[in-house]
């Protein structure tokens, strides 16, 4: 009888298994599947001999890593850059954005800004690299006209690698902010118009409503965006460091994160080395995801994903 109920009920979420089948295929082929070449990090591998034949150095790849002078670099450049993406890109900005969005009061113009400010997402790294030539070119950049007209001497913009942490960081912020800012506009729009109205009642200007009643309802988001953003805080889109900055090996002190540093290794035809590089990505990603939710569960569980 029990075997009998089972049957029934898989046809019944037969339709849903089927709309999910996709999706399921789809992990499957391109985030499990792919796992398996992980072992090549611990081998040196050869095309030739294949995953198989190749011989095994077991941790030889990774203590190469850690032991150049590269190593320093790439780490401290890819965890700064990426904590700058997370505090001031995901949540300093985007909850300034999302609270002026809130305040709107016409939909009109909150559906113009809130357009406005998602056209630079969508926008390819290959045209910002573009229109920020436009402000930076040595000759005939907006900046360096500036800079002529008041009799200073123009700078070297794609030669001077102490110019561009700021940079990147502000081409972040430009490109994603406003994105970002969508999921703590969420957040907001869950408030209880009550509670407005009590702090009203109580006399509480606008400041006041914001700090107690909008900034309180954007941390659970908060929190939610912090641990998601610390799982990938080893790795870095490598559009904005490749494609902006044009390549220039003159920017490579402050423009040298892993994505990039793995790419020249792929260009090399080091794929043993490189993959080591990106296993141990993601390795200190999962550790970071599990921590971050446990401090967070720790200190509020209603905050924490899982």
């Amino acid at each position: 009888m029990s075997s009998l109920k089972k049957k029934s009920g898989f046809l019944r979420q037969l339709p849903y298994w089927l709309l999910a089948l996709p999706a399921i295929i789809y992990l499957l082929m391109f985030n499990y599947a792919p796992m398996f070449g992980a072992i090549i990090a611990f081998k040196d591998y050869k095309v030739r001999d294949g995953i198989f034949g190749s011989e095994w150095v077991g941790l030889r790849n990774f203590k190469y890593f850690f032991s150049s002078v590269d190593a320093p670099r790439i780490l401290r450049n890819t965890v700064l850059y990426n904590l700058a993406f997370i505090f001031i890109t995901k949540i300093l900005v985007a909850a300034i954005f999302a609270l002026m969005m809130y305040e709107i009061n016409s939909k009109l113009a909150a559906k113009v800004y809130q357009t406005s400010m998602l056209i630079p997402h969508f926008m390819s790294y290959v045209v910002i690299s573009a229109v920020l030539m436009i402000f930076l070119n040595p000759t005939s950049g907006m900046f360096n006209v500036i800079r002529q007209q008041f009799g200073l001497e123009g700078i070297m913009w794609y030669s001077e690698p102490k110019y561009w942490p700021f940079i990147i960081v502000f081409v972040n912020t430009w490109k994603d902010a406003g994105f970002a800012s969508l999921y703590l506009y969420s957040s907001l729009l869950a408030i209880d118009s009550s509670l407005f109205e009590a702090a009203d009642l109580d006399g509480a200007g606008k400041l006041r409503k914001i700090w107690h009643i909008s900034v309180p309802a954007l941390i659970p988001m908060i929190c939610i965006i912090i641990i998601n953003s610390l799982g990938s805080i080893m790795s870095s889109g490598i559009d904005l460091f490749l494609t902006v900055p044009l390549e220039s090996t003159a920017l490579i002190p402050t423009t040298d994160v892993i994505a990039t540093y793995t790419y020249r290794g792929l260009k090399s035809s080091n794929y043993s080395y490189t993959s080591a590089v990106g296993l141990f990505q993601g390795v200190v990603g999962l550790i970071l995801v599990l921590t971050s939710n446990g401090i967070i569960r720790k200190v509020n569980p209603e905050n924490a994903m899982f």
